[in-house]
């Protein structure tokens, strides 16, 4: 759940960043930042829409001030003791995912945003996360996949089709021509599913 005070943050070395902090915005210190459409550093993932900063190396508060009055410096990088739960050891190697200030989970939705990968697993309620900036946005949910073609294989592969026939019944000039063309079919799923694959595994799409 989101917090409304500081938090200690056990971290590795990490680079250091500043960003201006959004109007009317209270940033606290071990907390994770993020920023808004705007380009200002905010304290909450705005329904997954905002991007993933860093964490807070001390608090700021601009609750009573306008974009840009404060600024507040993050760790953008580094590997960070962070706060969630029902965590496991299988959660290791896992994309991480904050769904608000504090909070991380291991499983993407629409609120969440992702801010790097699962390196340790401490306890039920704590992991320890590679943080990564430069890949940290919603994922794009993919177009359902179709069933995988069945086809017989050509004889002789025939990749040079010909115009179809264009009397009844209307179809390829061979049977060679009309397998090589479900062949290459069957064969872009399989890649388009090895490529789906790795951008699942680097947190690019759902």
């Amino acid at each position: 759940m989101a917090v409304t005070a500081n938090q200690i943050v056990k971290r590795a070395e990490a680079c250091r960043k500043s960003y201006p902090v959004a109007a009317s915005t209270h940033i606290y210190e071990g907390t994770l930042v993020f920023i808004n459409a705007s380009g200002y550093a905010d304290d909450d993932t705005a329904s997954g829409v905002n991007k993933f900063a860093g964490v807070a190396i001390r608090e700021v508060d601009n609750s009573s001030g306008s974009n840009g009055d404060l600024t507040v410096e993050v760790y953008s990088d580094g590997v960070f003791e962070l706060t969630g739960s029902g965590f496991a050891q299988a959660d290791v190697g896992k994309n991480a995912f904050a769904t608000d200030n504090y909070t991380v989970v291991v499983s993407d939705s629409a609120s969440a945003i992702r801010i790097g990968v699962v390196k340790e697993y401490v306890s039920s309620t704590k992991l320890r996360v590679e943080l990564n900036t430069q890949l940290a946005f919603q994922a794009t949910a993919l177009t359902a996949a179709l069933t995988t073609l069945t086809h017989s294989a050509p004889g002789t592969p025939d990749y040079a089709i010909q115009n179809l026939t264009t009397s009844t019944p209307y179809g390829f000039v061979t049977q060679d021509e009309g397998n090589s063309v479900l062949k290459v079919i069957a064969n872009l799923q399989a890649r388009s599913a090895e490529i789906e694959a790795i951008l699942q595994a680097n947190g690019l799409v759902d």
